[in-house]
């Protein structure tokens, strides 16, 4: 059965991250239940959840590591005593 959270929930048969409000998750009958008796969940329609997952999925998007040349043109870094410790890169 498909659900969509009404709270911040966390059903590690499900995901070990937790489930934020308004996100679309599959889960067993069994334990979808519980989750509507108790006020968590409520039950949508597959075809809602099956368009809702993909946009979940695209809002994480990897971020690429800085380039070498991109670090060495940010500011100096000072030492405690307030000398500078970046070596000018040429």
């Amino acid at each position: 059965m498909f659900l969509k959270a009404l709270d911040t929930i966390h059903v590690s048969s499900v995901s070990s991250d937790n489930i934020i409000a308004d996100q679309t998750f599959e889960i067993d009958d069994l334990d979808g239940r519980s989750l509507i008796e108790r006020g968590l969940a409520i039950e949508v329609d597959a075809a809602a959840a099956a368009k809702a997952q993909p946009a979940a999925k695209a809002e994480v998007e990897a971020q690429e590591p800085p380039m070498a040349s991109e670090i060495a043109k940010k500011s100096p870094i000072a030492n405690k005593a307030g000398a500078h410790t970046r070596k000018k890169v040429v």
